[in-house]
Parts: structure tokens; sequence; C-alpha cells
């Protein structure tokens, strides 16, 4: 029995094949493929993938320059970026895989004040506009803006799928646009099984390629529609629009800075306390977490006298806790001693200590 591959993006092991198909000979490319899912990951992929065959089968062919300039055909693409770069400050944009640069030609007509760079492995052509130049080195990083229209699905390697989130800036995004395999059903193109082939190699869902996004990228954006199409008409692709927030705490990181902070926020109301007996006034949840190391009562217990609830008869019984109960009816022990409470503050709150306990004073939590 043949093993099955593992899942390029998760390294289990993926289903047998769902389907097998044989091509003609061309160079790089492999002539039988296999077609196999993770469920894990929600993916697609075919087998064999030499990334290095791939990587010279696409130096090899030439760019689809039929699309340059005014012949762009996927203006419904170029409306989506047009609406995020109108909508934010971006500057600097990079199509990685540009193709022929017919997107960056029309985007770059609409934003004459943002820099648009263009690179693919054969886009050593000249552009005649200012702001848009194409390169086939390359780029650098640090880019407002990073696309990749239809690229992702054709690279063999994930990990260097995962570097590209490298050439985006701090607080930079990157517009991924692929096929949505979930619509090949619903949008029949023309020659049989026309969506499986060896050049779409990595069929994703929109989850599949968050598993593969780096950590402190977050969703902005996303959805699906019917890209424009020669062979069938529309062509069914969706899109992500993730931003890149690495430069942030995690989250772990960020609650520990919050507690640190609020540590340091109720130092003084500690210290205030530190000599002094007093009633609690609540009993829930706000009142055990002030007692948590940090909190304002924390290394108190000892100070409290009793605990004030309507129920202090019942909880004196049934409670574990440590501390004594009294009934707020009891208003000659409580009358005249601190009350510290730890409930939030009602608009009535306030008041009905005032005619319960005139002589007492209440600090709150």
């Amino acid at each position: 029995m043949a093993l099955t591959p593992p899942c390029p993006i998760c390294g289990r092991e993926a289903s047998s094949a769902i389907a097998g198909l044989c091509f003609g000979d061309k160079p790089h490319l492999p002539s039988a493929i296999t077609l196999h899912g993770c469920a894990d990951c929600d993916f697609a992929f075919t087998w064999p993938r030499d990334p290095f065959g791939y990587r010279d089968y696409y130096a090899a062919v030439a760019n689809d320059t039929a699309q340059r300039h005014g012949q762009y055909r996927n203006h419904p693409q170029a409306d989506i970026l047009a609406n995020l770069i109108g909508s934010r400050p971006i500057r600097s944009v990079l199509d990685f895989g540009c193709g022929g640069g017919g997107l960056l030609h029309v985007l770059a007509e609409r934003f004459p004040q943002v820099r648009f760079l263009g690179f693919d492995v054969n886009a050593n052509f000249p552009s005649d506009l200012p702001n848009l130049r194409f390169t086939d080195q390359f780029p650098q990083d640090g880019h407002d803006l990073v696309i990749l229209s239809h690229v992702i699905e054709h690279m063999a390697d994930i990990s260097q799928i995962k570097a590209l989130f490298d050439l985006v800036g701090e607080d930079g995004l990157v517009h991924i646009e692929m096929p949505d395999p979930k619509h090949y059903i619903s949008v029949p193109q023309p020659h049989f099984g026309y969506y499986v082939d060896r050049l779409h190699i990595n069929h994703f869902s929109q989850r599949a390629l968050l598993k593969i996004a780096p950590q402190g990228f977050d969703v902005l954006i996303g959805g699906t529609y019917r890209m424009p199409y020669a062979l069938g008409d529309v062509y069914p692709a969706q899109y992500v629009v993730l931003q890149n927030r690495r430069h942030e705490q995690a989250v772990p990181e960020a609650i520990d800075a919050y507690l640190q902070a609020e540590a340091q926020r109720w130092a003084d109301i500690r210290a205030q306390l530190h000599g002094r007996r007093f009633f609690i006034y609540g009993f829930g949840d706000n009142f055990h977490r002030s007692l948590s190391p940090g909190g304002p009562l924390h290394g108190l217990e000892g100070n409290i006298i009793a605990v004030i609830d309507r129920n202090a008869a019942t909880l004196a019984t049934s409670s574990r806790s440590a501390f004594q109960f009294m009934d707020p009816s009891e208003i000659a022990r409580i009358d005249g001693a601190l009350i510290v409470c730890t409930v939030s503050q009602f608009s009535d709150l306030a008041e009905g200590f005032r005619q319960a306990y005139p002589n007492s004073e209440v600090q709150y939590l």
C-alpha cells in the first residue's frame, strides 16, 4: 500500500488520494500527480511537489503581458484594493508575482501619490507611469501593502509562503487572493476537472491560510466573489486582508503587563488600609480578586472584621471561608467602623450607606 504524504501545513499524514491524474511531459513539472486533503487544516494539495522544479518552470515561461495597461480584466479585484488603499495611509505597494503588471497599472493610475512595485521572475520590463516600476530582483521588505494575487496556490514550499509575510511593514497589510475550492462545483468551467491540475498545487480555505500566517497577523477583511474570466465567464475567487501586528504584545504578555499595572495602580489603596481594621461589603468575585497578589486587599485578610451580607447566617454555616459574616441590620456593631465596599457603586448605594451607617467611612474598590 502506498504511503500517504504529509500535509504541507501541519505535517500530519494526509488523506488517501482524492484523485490521480496523468499529464504529458513538460520540463520541470510532474507528469503524474495525486490530490490529497487534510481535514484538520481544511486544505488540499497535489503530490509530488518539487519546489525547485516549479521554480525553474515559472522562470522559463513568459508572463501574460496581455493584461498590461488598460486591458486588465479583473476590475472587481482592483476596486477591492482601491478601497483599501484609499481608506488607509498607504504609500508603498508591492505586487509579488505581478505577471504582466495589469493590476498595478490600474491602481497606479488611480493613486499617483502611491509608489507601486511589481515583482515577478520575468518582470524586467519598463513602466510608462512615474509611480510604477517592475523588477525581477527579489524585493526588500517594509511595504505598507503586499499583494499576493493568485500566487500562493502555485508555490510548492509552504515555508516560502510564510516568508512572504516578512515583506509587510509594521502595521502594513497583506492582501491574498486565491481560488475558492468550496465554490468549484458551483462555477463549472468548459473543460473536465479544470480546477485540478499540476499548476494549482494548493487548494486553500481561509482557515488553511490562517494556519500559515505568522503569529501577529490579524484578519482585517475577507470575502468571496466571482472573478471575470475569459474561459468560463467567471471564476470562484476568495480574498483575505491581514494586518501586521507582530510589533504589538502577544495576548499573554499583554495580560501580564495589565496585571502588573493594576498592582501598581492599587498599591496606594493597600497602603492606606494596611494599618486599619474594616468591614467588607460584598462577598463576590470583586472581593476575592482583591485578595489576589497585587490586589488592594492582598495580605490584609487579618484586617477584615467581618463581611456584611444579608445571607450572613447561611454563609456562616455553609461557607468554608475563614471570614466572619454580619447581617447589615447589626447597625450598632457596624456604624462608626470603616467599610470597604467591593461591589459596583450603584447610584443608590452611597445614599444607603449614609442612612444606615452615618458615622462610617466608606472606601470603594
